[in-house]
């Protein structure tokens, strides 16, 4: 499925999209975006994009829990994109977002128009397992980037321990469809994601995807038992 055709997935979802991630992350989506930024560490005076940004909330998440005062939220999805700047129009009396340059772009994330070296760090936050080119998606990111620039992903995974995955496959392959028919009103946007998540543990080698794109210091911390993971890259 094209990155194209996915965000027809999530698009009909937008309104409820942030309610979802915290209901189906076990109210833990927070508490792993907070990891993210803290891996990622960013100076104030560097510049962060945010990829598959969605409603925007690691944005918010960097200029509320970091000093970063310049970031870049880009999605290919109308609809989200319209929900995060709505989001920045509802918290610009917040303590935290003054005297902050926050920028919205639609886009793919594989061909963006943005200027090459741009960027001390890139995030993606539960976006790169539903983009199906990821080589140039990464090798797009790697020429955002400036050197010694960070790539922080956080991704949705599967637990090793099978006495923990096989109850978390039952909730993601049989309880989530059930759970997106309640609060979204529709099982298709579920049922897709827990397919996805099961290819990407069982399919794809993101760590090798990295190295091949020109990365390095690759590391990968599973989080929450492994439900979740987040990888931490360098551009050379």
């Amino acid at each position: 499925m094209s990155e194209q055709n996915t965000h027809f997935i999530f698009d009909p979802m937008a309104a409820k999209y942030d309610r979802c991630n915290h209901i189906f992350s076990f109210g833990v989506d927070g508490r792993w975006r907070k990891r993210l930024i803290r891996a990622v560490a960013p100076y104030p005076h560097q510049c962060v994009l945010d990829m598959c940004t969605g409603t925007g909330d690691v944005v918010f998440s960097f200029l509320k829990h970091s000093p970063v005062q310049d970031i870049t939220g880009i999605d290919i999805s109308e609809s989200m994109i319209n929900l995060a700047q709505e989001k920045q129009i509802r918290f610009s009396r917040r303590v935290w977002m003054r005297n902050k340059k926050v920028s919205w772009t639609l886009a793919d994330a594989a061909r963006t128009a943005l200027v090459s070296g741009s960027f001390d760090a890139v995030t993606c936050a539960f976006g790169i397992r539903n983009i199906p080119d990821r080589t140039a998606t990464l090798n797009e990111i790697y020429r955002l980037l400036k050197p010694k620039g960070k790539l922080g992903i956080l991704e949705f995974s599967l637990p090793a321990n099978p006495l923990f995955r096989i109850p978390y496959k039952f909730y993601l392959n049989r309880l989530m469809p059930l759970l997106g028919q309640w609060v979204v009103g529709d099982k298709e946007p579920l049922r897709y994601l827990a397919q996805s998540i099961g290819h990407w543990h069982t399919e794809v080698d993101f760590s090798t995807e990295l190295a091949r794109a020109g990365f390095k210091l690759i590391r990968k911390t599973p989080l929450s038992g492994g439900v979740a993971a987040l990888w931490l890259a360098v551009k050379r």
